[in-house]
Formats: structure tokens, C-alpha cells, sequence
């Protein structure tokens, strides 16, 4: 019987525009080793993870100060949490995850135009009400909405 690992190591690897978006996520939040699944988020998440990841996402996603408080958590608890070495709540760290996990399905559809990304994660969409994907990642069913315009983009549904 094949074990888990056997069939990973046997997968060749990757190239950067067929990059899975679970990895190129995970990458995007800086974890090492690299992310394969859901359940590998699940993994790290249950672990906890660091207030590394928000730098990491600052420099890989070009997130604003303004977008991290908005979006992660306030900017006196993120100080604290770094300065007492704390990792982020659990509730923190699903927000970077699905900011992570848009980021890198954007990147991906987006992968002929790179320098298109950050401009389109921020250009108000009148399908999500005239806010900006970004705007609608402070929940769940906004990043569903958003990775829904992401896959009819991808499929030519939308210009």
C-alpha cells in the first residue's frame, strides 16, 4: 500500500504557473513545509501560527498596514501579540489563511499580467456590490464571492 508521503515525493514537481493554489498560498504566508491541502491548513491552523505570517503576507501580497487592521485583527492586539511572542487567534489566522488562499487563486488566473494582481484585488466589482475583493475578504461568503468571479473570469464568464 502507498503511503501519503510516497505519492508526494513521486508527484513531479510543480511549475510556478501550475502551482496548486493551496501551495503557492502557504508560500504567499511564508510556512515551511509546503502546504499540499485543506488539510494541511487545518494542520498548521490547530498548530497555530505566528505573527510572521502577516509580515510575509505584507511582502508577497503587497497588503497595506490599513488593509492588515482591517483585515487580520486591530493594530494595537497584532503589537501585542508580537511583542509578548504570542502567536494569532485562531479567528486571526483563518483571515490571513483566506486572504493567502485569494491571493494566490488571483495570481494564478491573473498569471500572464502579475502587475495586474494588486490592481484588481482593489478595483471595486459591481458583482460584490461595488467593494473591492479585498473589501469583501472580512468574511467567508465574501471570499467565496470573490473566488466565484475568479473562476468565471478563468472560464471567460466575466471581462
Amino acid at each position: 500500500m502507498r503511503t501519503e508521503h510516497h505519492v508526494r515525493a513521486t508527484v513531479p514537481p510543480e511549475t510556478d504557473s501550475e502551482e496548486s493554489v493551496y501551495r503557492r498560498a502557504g508560500r504567499l504566508l511564508g510556512l515551511t513545509p509546503p502546504i499540499h491541502s485543506e488539510v494541511d491548513f487545518i494542520d498548521r491552523l490547530e498548530k497555530g501560527l505566528s505573527t510572521s505570517v502577516i509580515q510575509a503576507l505584507r511582502a508577497r501580497v503587497g497588503l497595506t498596514d490599513e488593509e492588515v487592521y482591517e483585515l487580520i485583527a486591530p493594530r494595537r492586539t497584532l503589537n501585542r501579540r508580537e511583542a509578548e511572542g504570542q502567536p494569532l487567534s485562531s479567528e486571526e489566522a483563518d483571515r490571513a489563511v483566506r486572504i493567502a488562499r485569494v491571493a494566490a487563486r488571483t495570481q494564478q488566473v491573473f498569471a500572464g499580467k502579475p502587475e495586474y494582481v494588486n490592481h484588481w484585488l482593489r478595483m471595486p466589482q459591481h458583482a460584490l456590490g461595488d467593494r473591492s475583493p479585498l473589501q469583501a475578504l472580512n468574511s467567508e461568503s465574501g471570499a467565496r464571492a470573490v473566488e466565484e468571479i475568479l473562476l468565471g473570469i478563468e472560464h471567460g464568464f466575466f471581462a
